[in-house]
């Protein structure tokens, strides 16, 4: 059965891997050889539109590790967050954090300018709801940024159910790229760019799942080397590659601005 908005907290206890008080590491931020091939290959990841620095909102902020990240970049960030326990750690780092779901949040007092959803719109029980609402909240020229699995992936094809971004009962909705504009357009939003993620994780952590729920000990013991080992860096490097060029990462990046009348 599908989880209701008054049921759904039971599958986010304090312990939800999200929740966890990290440091959040701008992608590929290393210098020398390696961000240079990073930025050539295109594998930065949760990137930005090219707007001026202003006011942010995060849904799903967490503990704030991102908005830490933004508000070192120039950022005034407010964030959402479901979770009491992870609004508060948000809090004490000096970050306005609602805590509830983005339906029941209230109308800010001043637009944003720019909204950013990590692997957020999969958990919503209201998206066209959402997505209506956030359009009265951002700024004419702002824009939403957001990730979120893909569902229509070489992961999702061959695991089916067993797949890593499945991830029942939490992913009430599952989108793929030609859903989404459908969704954003229905509700007052036009979409500028869709990016693949180029990495392998998803369709990796998948085949992980898959070889420890059918027993496959030697290839369990394989990927998990494949996907934690220093010696194998190259070899990911590679997969994600190639998953990235062929749109089969499993994880999708989306701007969108609100459509105005002409």
């Amino acid at each position: 059965p599908r989880p209701v908005s008054e049921s759904i907290g039971f599958y986010y206890p304090d312990q939800y891997g999200p929740y966890m008080d990290t440091i959040y590491k701008e992608n590929n931020n290393n210098k020398g050889l390696k961000s240079y091939i990073s930025k050539i290959l295109g594998m930065k990841y949760r990137t930005l539109p090219n707007v001026k620095i202003g006011k942010m909102l995060e849904l799903g902020c967490a503990a704030g590790s991102y908005m830490e990240f933004a508000k070192s970049k120039g950022w005034d960030v407010e964030g959402i967050e479901f979770s009491p326990k992870a609004a508060s750690i948000a809090r004490l780092k000096g970050f306005k954090v609602h805590t509830g779901t983005v339906e029941d949040a209230p109308r800010p007092s001043k637009a944003y300018d720019i909204i950013v959803a990590w692997m957020v719109m999969e958990h919503l029980h209201e998206p066209h709801l959402v997505l209506r609402k956030l359009k009265k909240w951002i700024s004419p020229n702002g824009y939403f940024v957001f990730l979120v699995p893909d569902a229509n992936s070489i992961s999702r094809k061959v695991f089916k159910d067993l797949s890593f971004d499945t991830q029942l009962p939490t992913h009430l909705f599952h989108y793929e790229p030609e859903s989404l504009k459908i969704l954003l357009k229905n509700n007052g939003w036009e979409i500028t760019r869709i990016f693949h993620q180029r990495n392998a994780n998803t369709f990796l952590k998948s085949i992980e799942t898959w070889s420890h729920k059918k027993k496959k000990n030697n290839i369990n013991k394989f990927i998990k080397w494949l996907n934690n080992s220093h010696k194998a860096s190259i070899i990911r490097s590679i997969l994600h590659l190639l998953f990235g060029l062929t749109k089969q990462s499993g994880r999708i990046e989306v701007w969108a601005r609100p459509i105005t009348k002409q």
